[in-house]
């Protein structure tokens, strides 16, 4: 993980690109502040809820979930909860909510300690046309057209609407999202958030989720880190073949030539030679 993961995801989405998330969950609040550091670094183990909202009367962690919420999610949810209560830096109460893509919208109750119960809500998004959710977006993005908030944000949730087709979702999306223009940074911060969220989840290979962490995040820090762990293993040239490895996984991805080459300030020709090769 590189420290983008660590106080700069969603820093700057404006409470009002934000409702749009509560908007999908069909909750109300004049006020929404997204935690940032905090999201990340609950603990210093392995819990780290998706999203964390200080609302009007709650501070709400919601959840990217494409699997079926069963107990063991309820009881790493129900650490989340009681982590963020410790850590909180108001009087609110902490509450959870799942985007599922695979079940009905439902409330849970999951029992602990005998006379104990956890409750949360699930809120479904089986029921959304993909296609339409696709069609909709992608011309516009080609074009430079004005896009909906709401429509966008859908569209960096697509991965997990169409959990059978996750990679190829994730590749296409996180290309499209990297060529938007014309945005405000926070529309574009919220958007390219969520899907740096599924990316971290979802993408196995270790080596593609972080370069496209990285670019998500607007930065290409991991050029510099794999070319010197190349160095360290006594390569001759590491920092090069680095950059190359790490511009073929780029270029395998779909990121064209000309936005590699904007993007880690690399002669356009040089990522033509590299394109050639593959």
């Amino acid at each position: 993980m590189t420290a983008f993961t660590q106080d700069k995801i969603f820093k700057n989405v404006n409470q009002e690109d934000a409702r749009i998330l509560l908007n999908i969950l069909g909750i109300e609040s004049e006020n929404i502040k997204i935690w940032t550091k905090e999201l990340r670094l609950l603990d210093p183990k392995d819990y780290r809820p998706d999203i964390l909202l200080e609302l009007d009367n709650e501070n709400l962690i919601i959840e990217l979930q494409s699997k079926i919420v069963d107990d063991d999610f309820s009881a790493r949810g129900l650490t989340y909860v009681a982590i963020a209560n410790r850590d909180k830096e108001n009087n609110k109460e902490v509450n959870l909510m799942v985007l599922s893509s695979i079940e009905d919208s439902k409330t849970i109750k999951y029992s602990y300690n005998r006379q104990n119960d956890f409750v949360y809500n699930v809120v479904s998004l089986r029921d959304l046309d993909i296609e339409e959710i696709i069609n909709n977006i992608e011309p516009k993005i080609k074009n430079n057209e004005e896009i909906n908030g709401h429509d966008l944000v859908l569209y960096a949730l697509l991965p997990i609407i169409d959990i059978e087709h996750l990679d190829e979702h994730i590749k296409r999306v996180t290309f499209n999202l990297l060529n938007l223009k014309g945005y405000s940074i926070s529309l574009k911060e919220l958007s390219m958030g969520i899907e740096w969220l599924l990316v971290d989840n979802y993408v196995t290979d270790e080596e593609l989720r972080n370069i496209l962490c990285d670019a998500l995040g607007e930065k290409m820090s991991l050029i510099y880190e794999y070319g010197d762990r190349k160095e360290k293993n006594g390569i001759k040239e590491g920092r090069k073949e680095g950059m190359e490895d790490v511009i073929k996984s780029l270029l395998k991805s779909g990121m064209s030539c000309e936005d590699i080459s904007q993007r880690i300030n690399k002669p356009l020709n040089e990522i033509y030679e590299i394109a050639d090769k593959l």
